[in-house]
């Protein structure tokens, strides 16, 4: 019997912590979605946009390795992440 009361005991303190954690964390949720909200208007009244900032990728035809395209070596409309894979595709 004790260990039915034990299991019971645990069972019911596991469900209280676990309904309060939600609820503490519902209420996070909600504070995040305002402060979402407030940045947004934030960056529209600044004029900026909500795209991410960052740089195009390309893949280097020899090697297939992405890479930032400001970084590429050309040769015609192909594309290298370097010279050596750039002259390792001439021959």
């Amino acid at each position: 019997m004790g260990r039915i009361l034990f299991f019971v005991a645990l069972f019911a303190a596991i469900w209280i912590a676990w309904t309060f954690s939600r609820k503490r964390n519902r209420l996070d949720n909600e504070e995040r979605r305002e402060l979402e909200r407030l940045r947004a208007k934030d960056r529209e009244s600044r004029g900026l946009s909500r795209t991410p900032a960052g740089e195009a990728m390309v893949k280097c035809e020899a090697c297939g390795v992405y890479f930032p395209k400001r970084e590429a070596v050309l040769r015609g409309e192909h594309v290298y992440c370097s010279r050596r894979c750039r002259d390792r595709a001439e021959s």
